[in-house]
């Protein structure tokens, strides 16, 4: 067997080409040294022999082996040992240079026992296992295990010997003797048929039937490819000269189909940009056509009574100061502190006043009494008059920002009209107050 293996190695190490196409009809011929292994029931040793194999391919990758080889014994009792085998194997592509083969078939045992004179024959089936490498040119290495069982037992020598079983090892040489039928060259394609006749501007006319051949995308036309004349928005201008196709109903329109330059309320703004296209004639509007609202209240400029009143401050629906809350007509000025014991308004208090006037100035239908109110600590007396010089106090403020005299009066109430229990501080304080109270 070593010779084989070294045969084999040295030839695996050459330049190899990629395995030749296992196709119908293929025909390989081999040349291969085989070492026998006995089944021990035979009591043999291992015996060294040649053979020859020939596959034909029958389909792709599937082949029909044939092999006879001869192996001599060397003991006396097999002198000659002549395997043929037939079989069907699968010749299964690895990668671009190996193959692998699995396959399975019938043999016959021919063997010539010694001084008996006679050849004796034994059948069975065999099994392979091997792998074959392709070399240089039409050459391959192939490598095989086979297992051959002998169905019928072997009767000479001093006893029958069983169904027995032998295993084979091969190696040696392939050569491609014929290459295989190539698959059928597929029929050619029919030549394309010739394109139909063009319609260049997707009219729904051919081209050599067109009497107008660039007719606009969409147009509806008549058989020989030209418009028809169409008004979809009935504005007197045929489609294919209408540059505002959807000009709504009714709407006067210039010989190009577009709506006719109109201002309907005369405020300047044409009605195609009007958003309030009814504007009472003579309203002061904006870009939009819709009245001005030039102090931002909400209320528009020509409903607004007080159109002047200062940016964010609450207004009424007719645009002026809300100063009072509805159903209410006092309000307490947070904030209106004076130094103590005296008349005089804090830094704190004018900026709270400075706000009330702005509110007063927005609303001069209102006319407020300012009024000033005290705890009961002290004499009443002392906290009356304190009380007035401290409402007085707060109406002249008012006064000198803008808000007519005639508009507001002061009066102090003391500690008459308490709003929280004089027994806490906390009470105390809530009595010391200015109000302002609606007197219209």
């Amino acid at each position: 067997m070593r010779p084989f293996l070294t045969l084999g190695v040295a030839l695996s190490l050459g330049v190899a080409s990629p395995i030749l196409a296992q196709q119908e009809g293929a025909v390989d011929v081999g040349l291969y040294g085989r070492t026998t292994i006995p089944d021990d029931k035979l009591s043999d040793q291992v015996a060294l022999g040649a053979g020859a194999r020939l596959n034909i391919f029958l389909k792709r990758d599937f082949a029909l082996e044939l092999e006879a080889n001869r192996t001599e014994s060397g003991k006396d009792s097999y002198v000659m040992l002549v395997p043929w085998s037939a079989r069907l194997a699968y010749h299964r592509h690895l990668t671009s240079k190996w193959t692998g083969i699995i396959g399975a078939g019938w043999t016959r045992d021919y063997i010539d026992p010694p001084g008996t004179g006679e050849l004796w024959a034994d059948d069975g089936w065999s099994a392979i296992l091997g792998i074959q490498r392709s070399l240089r040119g039409r050459m391959s290495l192939r490598m095989d295990i086979v297992a051959e069982h002998h169905l019928t037992p072997i009767n000479y020598g001093p006893a029958n010997e069983a169904k027995h079983t032998n295993l084979g090892l091969q190696a040696g040489l392939v050569w491609r003797y014929r290459d295989g039928d190539a698959p059928a060259e597929a029929a050619p394609a029919p030549a394309p048929a010739p394109p139909p006749p063009a319609d260049s501007d997707r009219d729904g006319v051919l081209d050599p039937n067109d009497a107008c051949a660039n007719t606009p995308a969409g147009t509806r036309v008549d058989a020989s490819g030209c418009a028809v004349p169409v008004d979809s928005d009935r504005d007197g201008v045929m489609d294919n000269a209408d540059r505002c196709a959807n000009t709504p109903a009714g709407t006067r329109v210039d010989a190009n189909g577009c709506p006719v330059p109109v201002d309907t309320d005369g405020d300047g703004v044409l009605d195609n940009a009007d958003r309030c296209a009814s504007t009472p004639a003579g309203t002061r509007v904006d870009a939009n056509g819709c009245t001005l609202d030039t102090d931002g209240d909400g209320v528009a400029e020509n409903a607004d009574a007080c159109p002047n009143t200062a940016r964010g401050t609450p207004v009424d629906a007719r645009g002026c100061a809300r100063i009072f809350e509805e159903g209410k007509a006092n309000i307490v000025l947070e904030g209106v502190t004076f130094n103590t014991g005296s008349a005089v308004l804090t830094e704190g208090a004018k900026v709270v006043l400075d706000k009330m006037a702005d509110m007063l100035n927005g609303a001069p239908d209102v006319n407020v009494e300012v009024q000033g109110h005290t705890d009961n600590t002290g004499s009443a007396a002392a906290n009356t008059r304190l009380s007035g010089a401290r409402a007085e106090a707060v109406r002249a403020y008012l006064v000198s920002k803008g808000v007519a005299a005639a508009r507001l009066s002061a009066k102090g109430y003391g500690p008459t009209v308490p709003v929280a229990d004089n027994a806490t501080p906390a009470g105390r304080a809530q009595n010391r107050r200015v109000e302002l109270k609606r007197t219209n």
